[in-house]
């Protein structure tokens, strides 16, 4: 999918993003003490981009991005065509279409792709239309979207902690898969702008600026993770609604003492409900979802035995209490740490293996500086961590479970790295900030 095209019009492009971004830093950030992060920043990203198109067009051969990018050509044709035609293609369903654009598109309309994908593939038309049909161009201005994205997470948890702004950067912007898969054209830089919209704008809600502004943020950043990858959605409300539940303060005690109350009536209630119906609706329930696992279960063994770097979670099948305990912790293990660097059999699985291995360390060392019970009571502390801890596991091990590979992995868990990253990276500077505090109180 790459031609002399991309050759010629990629440099042009990434100035042209480059002069913009440099406006901007100026105009917002100048007297900042991390403004100057931004431009390292774009420029790995850009490089990592053009990275994981060569990698992909000539090691592996293909991907899901070429995918995207060839049904976008369509769109990109009948711009050339005329483009009214272009814009009708973008901005209506395909069968919708009149006939005359409907011509440009016969792969797109027989494709059988999702509608998540359909969304996609508009963007990248759209796009199309400014970069002239070409691939890393188009592919900058969706890495350029996940780096903003991650820029709004990094200044939410910044206000929060200016003072370790260092290592926020390094978790938010400057993390390996942050900066690897956060580019190309892919689902999961448009999820990362959608998620720094979302969480961006309900900091500044929380923070009592409820403005039209940040309420169109949520919005927009809801639709776009409800269009292309919902579990991300329900995750970012469960998160949120969990946060909400157990931070929750009021300086009125019977508010708090209410609203405990209203709590502890709705988990009884729908405990009960779900007591009452599961006869009517376990049995579909627990079919549906055996016959899932089994799918996950064959599909991972298959590629083990194609010798592709897939995984197993044993056990998958076992619904007791126990059973599904053991299945999430082994799901979160596979996440985090995993692939182990033993497991490693191609370059990118290289790079996650290194990764994985560091986070491996850090949360070694901060369960055991903390004594287990303090990496958990230091989210306590602040609804901004908390809320990124409880994403993280969340999101962690439902990556961890429903991938067939380390490959697939590695996209998937891919949302979760600035939060969980600058969780740990946060509470190793305030650890380390508390021995310096100690050593100098002893001194005097």
């Amino acid at each position: 999918m790459l031609t002399y095209y991309d050759a010629l019009l990629t440099p042009l492009y990434f100035i042209l993003i480059l002069i913009l971004l440099i406006r901007w830093k100026r105009k917002h950030y100048s007297h900042t003490p991390f403004g100057k992060y931004i431009i390292p920043c774009f420029i790995l990203k850009s490089f990592c981009c053009i990275f994981l198109a060569l990698i992909f067009n000539f090691y592996y051969g293909g991907g899901d991005m070429f995918t995207y990018f060839k049904f976008s050509q369509e769109i990109w044709t009948a711009t050339k065509a005329n483009p009214l035609l272009g814009l009708e293609l973008i901005f209506k369903p395909v069968e919708n279409c009149s006939l005359e654009a409907q011509k440009f598109a016969e792969q797109l309309t027989n494709s059988g792709q999702p509608y998540s994908s359909i969304f996609l593939i508009k963007i990248a038309g759209f796009l199309s239309m400014f970069c002239f049909g070409t691939y890393l161009p188009i592919a900058l201005f969706f890495s350029l979207l996940a780096f903003l994205g991650t820029w709004k997470i990094f200044l939410v948890f910044y206000n929060e902690y200016p003072t370790f702004y260092k290592p926020i950067a390094l978790g938010c912007l400057f993390a390996p898969s942050a900066l690897l898969w956060g580019t190309n054209l892919l689902k999961d830089p448009l999820c990362m702008f959608a998620l720094g919209l979302c969480v961006s704008g309900m900091y500044a809600i929380i923070k009592k600026k409820m403005k039209i502004m940040h309420i169109a943020k949520i919005l927009i950043g809801a639709v776009i993770l409800a269009i292309v990858k919902d579990y991300l959605f329900y995750i970012l409300i469960a998160a949120t609604i969990i946060t909400f539940i157990i931070l929750f303060k009021s300086r009125n005690s019977l508010i708090n003492i209410a609203f405990r109350l209203l709590t502890f009536v709705l988990i009884i209630a729908g405990t009960s409900w779900i007591y009452l119906n599961i006869g009517k609706v376990g049995e579909s329930v627990y079919t549906n979802f055996t016959s899932s696992t089994q799918t996950i279960q064959n599909v991972q063994a298959s590629l083990i035995e194609e010798g592709a770097s897939g995984y197993i979670i044993p056990g998958i099948n076992d619904f007791s209490v126990i059973g599904i305990f053991r299945s999430y912790l082994l799901s979160l293990n596979v996440a985090l740490f995993r692939p182990y660097l033993w497991e490693v059999t191609n370059p990118l699985m290289l790079l996650s293996a290194l990764e994985s291995f560091l986070i491996l360390l850090l949360c070694a060392y901060l369960l055991i500086k903390t004594k287990f019970t303090g990496f958990f009571k230091f989210a306590l502390q602040n609804t901004i961590v908390f809320f990124a801890l409880i994403f993280s596991l969340l999101l962690a091990p439902l990556a961890g479970f429903v991938s067939f590979n380390f490959g697939t992995l590695a996209r998937y868990k891919f949302p979760m790295v600035p939060f969980l990253y600058t969780y740990l990276l946060v509470l190793y500077a305030d650890l380390k900030q508390k021995k310096i505090n100690l050593q100098n109180s002893i001194k005097q």
